[in-house]
């Protein structure tokens, strides 16, 4: 190529065709094809009966927060060293580590894109509110995220209080990020009215649950392997749970285990059994399951009933949660 065919090219955007864009995203189309659970965008259904949103809005808020979810999984298989998701190889398994990464971070910025779209013959300065919601939400899911993976790679085991908010940016990030980027257009909830304390409660409610079923759930099991949060060396929270009873009573098990990242099935067994019948931690968990549970019952379903909305599918969302 000769140097005025080069000049010529630098007047002109970078060319990318569909081919291109096909490669760059195989990894998360890979993932995207097995479905996951779908919970956030029944979640967000659920929500519009109170916040009455149009339905196109409501389909890219939907496709915003799917996109963000699934490629934050092929990063977390990474970080956590899975092996599989949904039934299927881990994607960088598959793709390899480098091209898995780029394409999530890519993934991100394309999440980011959709705002122009929500923001679409809305007043001047609302995609600046939205791109604002977008980076403090993005923010503090990878807060949440690093300090996870610190625990887990420093072993320090954090108190309950800590937990709870590292899962309040981490997990409670994508549903705070959707109620915010839903009342940024509604009248129905402001101020003090605001659903973010609830998406709150409904990320710790979330993520207590998950770390319940990984290390029992058939469904888990078959999807990611027996107790996998085990062979993370995860501090999940029934981990934690029994870590402190452990040093309460002078007993190392669960942390010797934990340190070890073992795959081996019977040594899972014989921690998930110390959880469930000498630490007491399964039960401690599955009661504070259904106390959040409750607190989210009393606390937000009856004052939103008291204004005239139909709860019935949020109060059985939540009920699906609690059902352990």
């Amino acid at each position: 190529m000769d140097i005025p065919q080069i000049e010529k090219l630098a007047y002109h955007p970078p060319v990318w065709n569909d081919e291109q864009e096909r490669v760059l995203r195989g990894p998360f189309d890979y993932l995207a094809s097995s479905p996951g659970k779908n919970f956030r965008s029944e979640l967000i259904q659920i929500f519009n009966s109170f916040y009455r949103l149009p339905e196109a809005q409501i389909h890219v808020i939907s496709k915003l927060v799917e996109i963000l979810h699934t490629s934050s999984l092929l990063v977390d298989d990474i970080e956590d060293n899975s092996e599989w998701r949904r039934g299927l190889k881990a994607s960088h398994l598959v793709y390899g580590t480098p091209m898995t990464i780029n394409t999530a971070n890519y993934m991100y910025f394309y999440a980011m894109e959709c705002l122009k779209e929500l923001a679409q013959d809305s007043e001047t300065g609302l995609l600046n509110q939205l791109l604002i919601i977008f980076n403090e939400e993005m923010l503090n899911l990878h807060r949440g995220q690093g300090l996870d993976i610190y625990w887990r790679d420093e072993l320090v085991v954090p108190d309950e209080r800590q937990y709870l908010n590292m899962v309040m940016n981490k997990t409670g990030g994508l549903f705070r990020l959707t109620i915010r980027l839903m009342e940024a257009f509604s009248t129905e909830f402001n101020g003090s009215d605001s659903l973010v304390p609830l998406s709150n409660l409904l990320g710790i409610l979330y993520q207590m649950r998950d770390d319940f079923m990984n290390l029992q759930d058939a469904t888990m099991i078959k999807n990611k392997g027996f107790a996998e949060d085990i062979s993370e060396g995860k501090l999940s929270y029934p981990i934690i749970h029994g870590i402190r009873h452990g040093k309460l009573s002078g007993d190392t098990i669960v942390l010797d285990i934990l340190k070890t990242r073992t795959q081996d099935v019977e040594l899972k067994r014989k921690l998930v059994s110390y959880l469930e019948n000498t630490s007491g931690s399964m039960a401690y968990t599955r009661e504070n399951i259904l106390r959040v549970g409750a607190l989210i019952e009393e606390r937000f379903l009856s004052s939103i009933q008291k204004r005239g909305y139909d709860t019935a599918a949020l109060l059985a969302a939540v009920g699906h949660l609690c059902a352990i």
